[in-house]
Order: C-alpha cells, then structure tokens, then sequence
C-alpha cells in the first residue's frame, strides 16, 4: 500500500477516521478498552502516524508495546502483534 499524501491524510483522518481508528484500537487491544476518549486519542495520533506512513506491522506492533509500557500494562508482545494485524487491515480496507 502506499502512503497517503498529506491531503488525502488528512481528509480521511478528519472525516471520521480518527473516530474509527478510536474505536478500533479499544475493540482490538486490551490496553485501551475501558480507556477515556482523552486518554485513547494520543494514543490512537501515535499509531495513525506509522499508519500513514505505510509501516510495516511489525513497527506498528512495536510501538503498541510501546504504548502498552507507557500505560503501565504488562508486556504482551503477541497480543500486540495480533492488535498490529487487525489494525493494519483495517487501514488498507479505507483505502
């Protein structure tokens, strides 16, 4: 898949995909379940940008470990892995 242009990026980021990429890392990942919105959305900035940027799933899964840190949770490295996948192909199916 190719990255977005920074237009494309950002219409499809303000146009409900901030939203659905909310919703998905708290359906997916177990870190962000029961999170608030004010506590999700920074995260869901983080792993947009490694979307955007067309990043393997393996970067992708390296910074929800990252997160998962940041949040004081427990490693769990094939659970983010799993997350990475789920996420991934949900990104290239809005294209």
């Amino acid at each position: 898949m190719r990255p977005r242009s920074a237009n494309e990026w950002r219409s499809f980021w303000h146009h409900g995909g901030e939203e659905r990429l909310e919703a998905l890392l708290r359906d997916v990942w177990q870190p962000l379940r029961d999170a608030p919105a004010d506590a999700c959305r920074p995260q869901a900035e983080r792993v947009a940008l490694l979307l955007g940027s067309a990043a393997p799933d393996r970067a992708l899964a390296s910074e929800l470990g990252r997160i998962r840190a940041d949040l004081g949770a427990d490693a769990d490295p094939a659970a983010d892995a799993e997350a990475a996948g789920r996420i991934s192909a949900w990104f290239r199916s809005q294209a």
